[in-house]
């Protein structure tokens, strides 16, 4: 009973106690947080693809014979090879509407999905963007975005030929949904039952921004492993609305005062508060020599002063962007079917997503939360629907509009807040989708193209260095050397765990913690330290 109780106290039940033990994430001190005085505030934010999402016609080959390869296997689901032309599409400084789209093809997402890429040769990279992400393909430009090719879950470096020996050792459960996400996010692919990297960051970081009860992990993505730690617990939050007690507000504004005291009444967290002295209410209620009535009581306590700063702040800094989005609509505003050029419209929770985000990242950068040195945070945002088995050229082009558009929001609300040398995003998903199609979509995979995003594109030290290919471009061949069989399977190139550790490193966490958040990043080592499996080549 004893260990369960300090396990409750720690926050790592809150996925159990829900949205209240999310907010008490004053923790036991396992290790002193570093000193960051003077580094500035830093965040990364991974955005997690659910279902595997198919990145070969994210980015798409663009010399001659690797164009030929890829089309001829996926025939009419292939991109063309067609240059769009980047620089006329923003050339007024935003995009058409409607058919003035540049991939545009009589107004459907089908049609524009396979039009054509946005080349980008002029920068010495042999991929182009899809024609349906052209905000995409102008980060790239702009040097403040760079793409990751090839990166997959791995133990270690692995070859064809030792797959086919069947001496590889491979990730458990490979191309299977839940464990291969669960695999990613906690940075081991021959573990299932470990806690999250991110949470083991915050776990070693006790006392991290000046012992500020918000800690450093937050999600608007719900209780993600990836966050979650031995002694720490993220927080999770819902966009568009703050968290609050249910019952206790009038109208859904100003809470009730009287409602407020009973709350605190009945929860043994202030007797005879005021209000309640007339309700008679049983005096046992209030015994809090029980433990579990007392921690009950205590956690109440934390998550009611945790809902009340957070409301303070969030409502007491009001952002208004003076930027616009690419159709000129409001900064985060979802465009309109019509001005996408598509027969419908875009889910538009990605951009609900980040600009959540961005604001708690301007309160966290500006340090509004009063903690007297807010330093870093970690953030998880996600979209679903990347199983594209069937009718993909009808559903995966929505989801590649809305990256494009949604990275594009949160880079531009970052520049205009003065934040976009802080913070570093990436993305991360299941796996990659086959090379070759089935009758109307792909099937799981390994390898695919993920991309990294920060920074202002001005080669400012110790921010991205952007508008590159980071990594190998595989070779899609069937049968050919980077494929696990004769399907396109992709066998990665780089891990995903050394692109994690890279912005780890970035972050500041120190080299002897990344060896214990990622145990397997020795395996790619090319020197005598653990660093030399680092992307080197990522940041100035």
């Amino acid at each position: 009973r004893r260990e369960f109780m300090k396990l409750l106290a720690r926050g790592s039940a809150a996925g159990v106690l829900g949205s209240v033990g999310q907010m008490t994430l004053m923790n036991e001190a396992v290790a002193a947080a570093p000193d960051f005085s003077g580094e500035g505030y830093k965040a990364m934010v991974c955005i997690f693809f659910k279902g595997g999402n198919d990145s070969f016609n994210m980015f798409i080959p663009t010399t001659s014979a690797e164009h030929a390869t890829y089309s001829g296997i996926r025939t009419d689901l292939a991109v063309n090879n067609i240059d769009l032309g980047l620089a006329s599409a923003f050339a007024n400084g935003s995009l058409g509407k409607g058919t003035a789209n540049p991939y545009n093809v009589n107004g459907t997402e089908q049609r524009a999905y396979t039009k054509g890429v946005y080349d980008l040769s002029a920068k010495g990279l042999g991929l182009g963007v899809n024609g349906v992400m052209p905000e995409m393909a102008q980060l790239i430009t702009d040097n403040k975005l760079s793409i990751v090719a090839n990166v997959g879950n791995l133990v270690k470096p692995v070859t064809r030929e030792e797959i086919r020996a069947k001496t590889a050792d491979l990730p458990l459960f490979l191309f299977a949904h839940d464990h291969q996400q669960r695999e990613m996010q906690t940075g081991q692919a021959d573990k299932l039952d470990d806690i999250g990297w991110a949470g083991k960051i915050a776990d070693s970081w006790a006392g991290i921004n000046n012992n500020s009860s918000f800690g450093l992990n937050m999600s608007y993505s719900g209780n993600d492993r990836m966050l979650i730690g031995n002694t720490t617990s993220p927080l999770v939050l819902k966009t568009g609305s703050l968290p609050s007690f249910s019952g206790m507000r009038i109208d859904e504004g100003s809470y009730d005062d009287n409602r407020r005291a009973l709350f605190k009444s009945l929860s043994g967290i202030a007797r005879g508060a005021s209000n309640t002295s007339e309700l008679n209410l049983p005096t046992g209620l209030f015994d809090n020599n029980k433990p579990f009535k007392r921690l009950y009581s205590d956690m109440m306590d934390r998550s009611m002063g945790n809902f009340d700063t957070l409301s303070t702040v969030w409502n007491d800094n009001p952002l208004e962007y003076t930027s616009k989005g690419p159709y000129g609509e409001d900064l985060f505003a979802n465009p309109s079917a019509a001005d996408l050029g598509f027969s419908s419209g875009l889910r538009g929770s990605l951009f609900k997503q980040l600009e959540s985000v961005a604001k708690m990242v301007d309160l966290g950068a500006r340090d509004a939360f009063n903690t007297g040195d807010y330093k870093r945070q970690i953030f998880f945002v996600s979209m679903g629907g990347f199983d594209t088995h069937g009718d993909q050229a009808n559903n995966h082009p929505k989801l590649l509009r809305e990256i494009s558009l949604g990275l594009w929001k949160f880079q531009t609300a970052l520049e205009e807040l003065g934040h976009a040398k802080k913070v570093t995003t990436f993305s991360m998903s299941d796996f990659g989708r086959t090379v070759s199609r089935n009758s109307s979509g792909t099937d799981h995979a390994w390898g695919a193209h993920h991309f990294v995003m920060g920074g202002a594109g001005d080669g400012t030290s110790g921010s991205l260095d952007g508008g590159k290919i980071i990594g190998q471009i595989p070779d899609l061949s069937l049968e050919g050397p980077n494929d696990f069989s004769n399907k396109g399977r992709i066998i990665p190139t780089t891990a995903q765990d050394q692109l994690n550790a890279t912005i780890c490193e970035w972050f500041g966490v120190d080299e002897s913690l990344i060896s214990t958040i990622f145990p397997n990043i020795e395996n790619f080592q090319t020197g005598a330290d653990v660093n030399s499996a680092f992307l080197d080549d990522m940041f100035v």
